[in-house]
């Protein structure tokens, strides 16, 4: 299917993520028609608008030493940088031969594209503010306490409300804004699908209980899947399995029986070379017992009743 045919038809459908780069590219005329911004439109869309400025980015970039040669080095620095996201910690050129570390950034304004850093602190300070979003007093506490806000916020953009959490880089000590998107989230996980709903759910702050998870031997449980701010990821927890009681069959409960009692004496194996009979011990009758059904265990006294003939 032609580039441009794909995107477009993928454009009406729930997730019109184009699983190729080419197609990615090409989706960005078509990733706001059906109101519905993939993280991969996104990127896809600002790499759109960055692109026709990067001539004036890259004199930009050069000035603080991030050169094409830089840039080629370092491709996963480039891809952040030109997809609109913060970029790994670098380390950019200032006059006087000053040096700064930080992550890069590329934003899009009203004036066109323009470069960002969020500099590296040497010690973490709270703001009162970030950005537009007035802190209150509890979130300060638990972002100095414990590094995040376990509680989402709406941050706007683009017209409408996005789910976003308040966290602590500690890379550069300083607070960063994780906006959580529900397309953003897988749609399987751990061999059961994720419903649009439970990703909803899941950015919107609520956990989702999941029944049917399996992990890597296959194995069946269930679990609460949770939007970890800490982590910056999904985390599970209150794992459960079903449990299961596993009985040997009648020909191997002898022999496990006398596994569980450990190793006989040299007399007693003696005895069973001479004889050639497997000796029992009374410990081990006894394990042979328990693992035996009542009408199972011998009773000297119990009468066997035989049909007439």
């Amino acid at each position: 299917m032609p580039t441009q045919t794909f995107a477009q038809t993928r454009a009406d459908e729930i997730d019109n993520i184009a699983p190729t780069p080419l197609q990615v590219g090409a989706a960005w005329q078509y990733a706001l028609t059906d109101n519905f911004l993939s993280t991969d439109e996104q990127s896809a869309v600002l790499r759109r608008q960055i692109e026709g400025g990067r001539p004036l980015l890259q004199n930009k970039l050069n000035e603080v030493g991030i050169t094409p040669a830089f840039l080629a080095a370092n491709p996963q620095v480039e891809e952040a940088l030109f997809s609109g996201r913060p970029t790994p910690i670098v380390t950019v050129m200032l006059p006087n031969d000053l040096e700064l570390s930080g992550r890069l950034r590329i934003v899009v304004t009203d004036q066109g594209a323009q470069l960002r850093i969020t500099p590296v602190m040497p010690d973490l300070t709270i703001p009162d503010r970030v950005g537009d979003l007035q802190l209150t007093k509890q979130e300060r506490q638990d972002l100095e306490q414990k590094g995040f806000v376990e509680k989402p916020i709406q941050v706007a953009e683009n017209g409408s409300f996005v789910p976003a959490y308040l966290r602590v880089d500690k890379e550069t000590n300083t607070v960063d804004i994780w906006k959580v998107r529900p397309e953003m989230l897988p749609t399987q996980l751990l061999g059961i699908d994720l419903s649009r709903e439970q990703q909803l759910q899941l950015a919107a702050g609520y956990p989702v209980r999941l029944s049917g998870l399996k992990d890597r031997q296959g194995e069946p449980f269930d679990a609460t899947l949770s939007v970890s701010a800490a982590n910056k990821g999904l985390q599970v927890s209150n794992i459960s399995r079903q449990d299961v009681t596993l009985k040997p069959d009648e020909k191997n409960r002898q022999q496990l029986a006398q596994n569980n009692e450990g190793a006989k004496t040299d007399q007693v194996r003696g005895l069973e070379e001479k004889t050639g009979v497997t000796t029992v011990a009374n410990a081990q009758k006894e394990t042979i017992k328990r693992l035996l059904t009542d009408d199972q265990i011998p009773n000297q006294n119990r009468k066997i009743l035989r049909p007439k003939q």
